[in-house]
């Protein structure tokens, strides 16, 4: 069998429907999904791959994943069954942690936490540069010649 990039529609009838089984957010996965239609002998091809991998702080959705009309329902039996597989894949399982992980995360928390700065220096931080910009504002406008007047 000749091997074909994965969308490639090929050749087709030209009274045929062509509708769209699934929007994606990545391309990946719309060629993940077309790989399993590909599996089941289902002709489809997929569009806007370029211009969401170009340019993918658009409105996200917008690679679709076609097929024939009369191949709709199951390729929609497909993507369904892959859809229940992703989802229960997704759903973590905290019982199989033991000890070690429990205490890894613990000391990772805390080590995010100790890193930060206290929030009393973001204040005085912003009230310093508040401070700057008085005292080059009143410089600026005569008010003060030497800048211990400021003080």
């Amino acid at each position: 069998m000749e091997e074909q990039i994965l969308d490639y529609f090929g050749s087709f009838e030209e009274d045929s429907r062509i509708v769209v089984a699934r929007h994606f957010f990545r391309a990946s996965e719309a060629h993940l999904y077309a790989a399993r239609l590909r599996e089941a002998g289902i002709p489809h091809y997929i569009s806007n791959t370029n211009i969401m991998t170009a340019l993918p702080l658009g409105g996200g959705g917008d690679i679709g994943l076609h097929v024939r009309a009369q191949d709709l329902e199951e390729a929609t039996r497909i993507i369904a069954r892959l859809d229940f597989q992703k989802q229960q894949s997704a759903d973590p399982d905290f019982r199989d942690a033991d000890l070690d992980d429990i205490e890894y995360e613990r000391q990772l928390s805390e080590a995010s936490t100790n890193e930060r700065l206290h929030p009393y220096w973001y204040w005085a931080l912003v009230l310093i540069a508040l401070l700057v910009a008085l005292r080059a504002y009143l410089r600026a406008s005569g008010a003060v010649n030497r800048w211990w007047d400021f003080f």
